[in-house]
């Protein structure tokens, strides 16, 4: 089972019917925040992968010039990335740019939800917040994805998959990207 498997089997736990007459509403709560958390998580994961497949695409170890300038700057995106761990928009931006030269700002929409890209960098960031307030054990912050039908500050079912589709959307459109630039500023052709 890959992640998103196994990420989406904690939402289908919380709200499995034979579960319901067991399961309080906190509890579930913990199920959703966990989902949360997991997807987040991969994100980071995704993102340093990311730089580090950058790296092993460009690399050409037959140029010795390039390959040491290769190795120089390979060994310090690997330092940086020991240290990303808010993968939130601000920091994942600047990350890319620093060390793969690849600013995905127009990349970093969500056409099929009509989000443009003020609109996916405020819900990148507020995805973090809710996570890192969970994770400290502080109150959720009040969104409209956060807030159930009848109007209570928490996570749903239906906030979970639409996060799930978020970062979905977000790894297809950076992936797309990346190829494009990779195959522009380095003249190769990326099986990415």
């Amino acid at each position: 089972m890959n992640s998103a498997g196994r990420i989406q089997a904690l939402r289908k736990a919380a709200t499995d019917k034979r579960l319901r007459s067991m399961l309080l509403n906190d509890e579930r709560q913990v199920y959703y925040h966990a989902a949360l958390a997991a997807y987040v998580a991969a994100w980071n994961a995704y993102i340093s992968n990311l730089v580090r497949d950058f790296y092993d695409v460009i690399a050409d170890p037959l140029n010795p010039k390039f390959d040491a300038i290769h190795t120089l700057a390979k060994d310090i995106a690997e330092n940086a990335l020991t240290r990303f761990n808010t993968p939130n928009w601000e920091n994942t931006r600047n990350l890319l740019v620093q060390y793969t030269g690849y600013d995905p700002i127009g990349a970093w929409v969500w056409t099929r939800r009509r989000m443009v890209r003020h609109a996916v960098h405020e819900r990148l960031n507020e995805i973090l917040r809710v996570r890192h307030r969970f994770a400290h054990g502080f109150d959720m912050p009040d969104y409209d994805w956060t807030r159930s039908p009848g109007g209570k500050v928490r996570l749903t079912s239906k906030a979970v998959v639409e996060t799930e589709a978020f970062f979905k959307n977000l790894v297809k459109v950076t992936d797309n990207r990346m190829k494009a630039h990779i195959e522009a500023t380095y003249g190769l052709v990326s099986i990415w």
